[in-house]
């Protein structure tokens, strides 16, 4: 085995013991972003999460000094599942105990008096291409380029890009804010801290996500311009980009970030499965942005009292026609998958279909087209029904992605399908991410009409 090869599976085996030391539903994800290694470097190491646990497990074993005899195995005492240790800060002390708006310039303090270099606190541009500073001394830069990111989230692949291009900033090292199978920034160090800083990290990601209900400090700083009103209005409507769901990951984005402002995406994972829902605003006006937020509420109303996805689509077509003013009308589709039984539920209004891709094969996930919400006529939802199994990939989009005319990428179904085929790893964020680089590249004039990409991966 090469050295380079035999570092990467200590580094992945260390990480592993750390990590499922605290927590036993670690994801290989966060395992390769704390080993800083990406997840094809660590599948060739590990095929599997089990076969990595029982390697851990034999390790451990194996430096365990052997029990006594007469010592029964016994259960753990109920309430004791927790961690046998205090850690150096948990989060919701740390935000009860700071006020919000000053919260990044301590966590920064905190940092700098464990690892003993200078660093500072991260934040991601809302499209997803800098690195902006929230707090840290003035020698570090106030804006690094980073164009791997999910908006203002990166996935492990991300990051592994990401250290990559900190290559002109010798000695740069960094540790991710990680939460719930994202990154929602990172901690910068100018040289190797003294003492770990994941642990940190992990707390001041809960306590930043927190404080985002309470404060602009952070939205702020993840804004390299400011919005148009719509745009800021469309960025309070979406859900993390990046969340892991049971038995998969779900990753979307909305392009550009700081015009138009027509579609809106929203995913929740519920007792009845996951939920991904997508619509697509005529026009690009604040009115539009607010018959989305408005659309929103009724959908949510739906799923909040037991509705179908196409019951949902129904209240949101009626709530559309009660309010005042112009007519607001939208295309939009809702998804809920079932991690159990894998079946698969797409009601449509107008929306263009979604495709599912299966061992490389893509099938359009109902007809798509039909009459929209809003408009005089009532809609008749098309509901398709099929399965979404282990390693398929669910890919929904507006027709800023597909359709040919100025300021759209017009990729059509099969440059969808072809960018989303590039992503080795075949995560939902590296295919959104795939796929949305296309769109950038179709779109070299700018884009005049939302192109939002969202997909659930199933592992």
């Amino acid at each position: 085995m090469r050295a380079d090869t035999k570092r990467n599976r200590q580094r992945i085996l260390d990480a592993a013991a750390r990590l499922l030391s605290h927590s036993t539903s670690v994801s290989q994800s966060e395992i390769a972003t704390a080993a800083g290694v990406s997840r094809s470097t660590l599948h060739r190491h590990f095929p599997d999460r089990q076969a990595l646990i029982r390697e851990v497990s034999a390790i451990e074993a194996a430096a365990a000094p052997a029990p006594a005899a007469s010592a029964p195995e016994a259960p753990i005492d109920p309430g004791r599942l927790g961690r046998d240790r205090p850690v150096a800060l948990d989060g919701i002390d740390v935000f009860d105990a700071v006020p919000p708006a000053m919260l990044a310039e301590q966590l920064i303090a905190e940092a700098q008096r464990v690892a003993e270099v200078p660093l500072g606190l991260y934040v991601l541009d809302i499209d997803g291409s800098h690195l902006l500073k929230a707090a840290g001394p003035d020698r570090l830069p106030a804006s690094i380029r980073a164009p791997r990111a999910i908006g203002p989230e990166l996935d492990a692949d991300g990051l592994v890009g990401l250290r990559e291009d900190l290559s002109d900033l010798p000695g740069a090292e960094i540790v991710p804010l990680w939460l719930r199978g994202r990154a929602i920034g990172v901690i910068l160090t100018l040289g190797r801290p003294r003492r770990s800083l994941t642990e940190i990290a992990r707390q001041a990601a809960a306590a930043v996500t927190l404080a985002e209900q309470y404060t602009d400090v952070f939205a702020a700083a993840q804004r390299r311009k400011t919005p148009r009103a719509a745009a800021e209005i469309q960025q309070s409507l979406l859900p993390p980009r990046i969340s892991r769901v049971t038995g998969g990951e779900v990753a979307g984005n909305v392009l550009p970030s700081y015009e138009v402002a027509g579609d809106w995406f929203d995913v929740v994972e519920n007792h009845d499965g996951v939920w991904i829902s997508l619509a697509d605003g005529i026009g690009e006006n604040t009115r539009a942005a607010a018959s989305g937020a408005v659309a929103l509420g009724a959908l949510r109303a739906s799923r909040r009292s037991g509705g179908t996805p196409t019951e949902a689509l129904l209240l949101m077509h009626h709530t559309l026609k009660e309010m005042p003013g112009p007519g607001a009308e939208m295309s939009a589709l809702v998804a809920r998958w079932d991690p159990a039984s894998f079946e698969l539920t797409v009601a449509n209004c107008g929306h263009v279909a979604p495709i599912v891709l299966r061992n490389g094969d893509p099938q359009r996930a109902g007809k798509g087209g039909g009459r929209g919400l809003g408009g005089r006529s009532s809609p008749r939802p098309d509901e398709h029904t099929s399965t979404l199994g282990p390693g398929d990939r669910l890919v929904l989009f507006s027709d800023g992605v597909v359709k040919p005319g100025t300021g759209r990428a017009g990729l059509g179904m099969e440059g969808v399908v072809s960018a989303a085929l590039t992503s080795e790893t075949a995560t939902a964020a590296d295919t959104v991410r795939r796929i949305h680089h296309s769109v950038l590249a179709a779109s070299a004039d700018g884009l005049a009409d939302d192109a939002t990409v969202v997909c659930l991966a199933v592992q």
